[in-house]
């Protein structure tokens, strides 16, 4: 270390010697200043480093030596421990940790019951009794339960010394339902659900009415006043009925969603608004238009009118109020149409009682293919002649005509005469 310094101080001095050569002692003390200073700035920077890594140490040891906080138990409590069969009963619960705190249990909790025959409970904690008897419900949380002891039991001698509707307060809108819950409390210090034997009304009930089993249905806005009584007590709840913002409209459809149409046959469609409030109502301010005009052309007012065979989509559009554009798609299919129906031979024919004559329908359509056409035979006098499938059959003396219906296009009418009376009409159209 000294032959370093050594080294490096003649170094200095070599230089300050070429700039003063007059006076190398000078030269040399300024060298030895200039090592001096360095030395000390690295020995600065040096033992700095030190200090922090050695606090840096420091901390992580006393973080590694923190005692971890775990759950440790968990409380179970509720405003009562007896309740009467249906009543219902909150119950919550409270976590103790290695550390000492405590803080209530809002998520996360498994709550079950031990006797589903005596008492069940929600997800949440609220548990109702079933039957009387006993039944444990437990919250557990990360493999830590709590437990609370529930009693059902009968009213038995025990007298009403309290009684609460809950919700106390509530809100809703017109035409909104809200169930209310009469609780009474007895001297034994078991509580009781008593919707049924409790006496409702209502103070105000052109804003609400109550049934008697508690159910609150709002009328109009405002605030009304709901009681319920029973052996000389009284409870009331507040319940607020708001004004229902105005609907807007959530939808569009066409009616029909789906037609089949014959050709030459016109159909009116209609548009259908769906509202927010849950109604409908035609909407007449829409826009048709259709996919294809050679199948199907619409009308302004919706009136659709079959052109051609095929499938076309007819659309509805609307934009309301607030510049939304709404759109409805009908899908339409055209088949050909029935144009005439004629049936031979067409007579006139004479029969005896019980004797027969075969007829035929031949259908002609739009576009002049075959098709599969149902059709509706009539007799003008079934007491004179029947037919079916056109099998006529002669039954008393006299005459009647035959016809023949397909999709509301009927037929000639051919005259059957029944008996020794010649025919003396000829082809007669039906």
């Amino acid at each position: 270390m000294r032959d370093a310094l050594r080294e490096r101080l003649l170094s200095e001095a070599a230089v300050h010697a070429k700039t003063h050569p007059a006076d190398l002692d000078r030269a040399l003390g300024e060298g030895m200043s200039t090592v001096r200073r360095r030395l000390v700035r690295t020995w600065v920077v040096v033992i700095v480093a030190a200090v922090l890594v050695t606090a840096g140490l420091v901390a992580v040891r006393v973080l590694l030596d923190q005692p971890r906080v775990v759950l440790e138990s968990i409380a179970v409590s509720a405003p009562a421990s007896s309740l009467h069969p249906e009543a219902i009963l909150q119950l919550s619960a409270e976590a103790s940790y290695t550390d000492g705190t405590r803080r209530p249990l809002q998520e996360g909790v498994e709550w079950a019951s031990d006797n589903l025959a005596v008492a069940a409970i929600t997800a949440d904690g609220q548990a109702t009794a079933v039957a009387p008897g006993v039944a444990g419900l437990t919250a557990t949380v990360d493999g830590v339960s709590g437990r609370f002891e529930l009693k059902v039991t009968t009213p038995g001698t025990a007298s009403l010394t309290a009684l609460r509707i809950t919700p106390g307060d509530a809100e809703t809108s017109p035409g909104g339902k809200i169930p209310l819950v009469a609780e009474g409390t007895y001297s034994d210090g078991s509580l009781g659900r008593l919707n049924v034997t409790a006496i409702w009304g209502s103070h105000d009930p052109g804003i609400a009415t109550v049934d008697g089993d508690g159910l609150v249905t709002a009328a109009n806005p405002g605030t009304a006043t709901i009681s319920a009584s029973q052996d000389g007590f009284e409870a009331t709840a507040r319940i607020t009925v708001n004004t229902a913002p105005p609907a807007k409209l959530s939808g569009l459809a066409i009616d029909p969603a789906e037609l089949t149409i014959k050709q030459g046959q016109t159909h009116q469609l209609t548009a259908v608004a769906s509202y927010t409030d849950g109604t409908t109502k035609p909407e007449p301010n829409v826009t048709w238009s259709t996919g294809n005009p050679k199948v199907a052309t619409i009308s302004a007012s919706g009136l659709l009118t079959a052109q051609g065979l095929g499938q076309v989509l007819i659309e509805a559009k609307h934009v309301d109020t607030d510049g939304k554009e709404w759109k409805a798609q009908s899908k339409v299919t055209v088949e050909h149409a029935v144009i005439a129906v004629v049936v031979s031979p067409a007579g006139p024919h004479a029969l005896e009682p019980g004797a027969t004559v075969q007829l035929t329908a031949t259908v002609k359509y739009s576009d002049g293919k075959p098709g599969n056409p149902v059709i509706a035979w009539a007799s003008s006098r079934r007491i004179v002649a029947t037919v079916s499938n056109g099998l006529v059959r002669g039954a008393l003396q006299g005459q009647a005509i035959i016809t023949a219906t397909v999709d509301g296009v009927s037929s000639n009418g051919v005259v059957v005469s029944v008996g020794p009376t010649l025919p003396t009409q000829g082809p007669v159209k039906g």
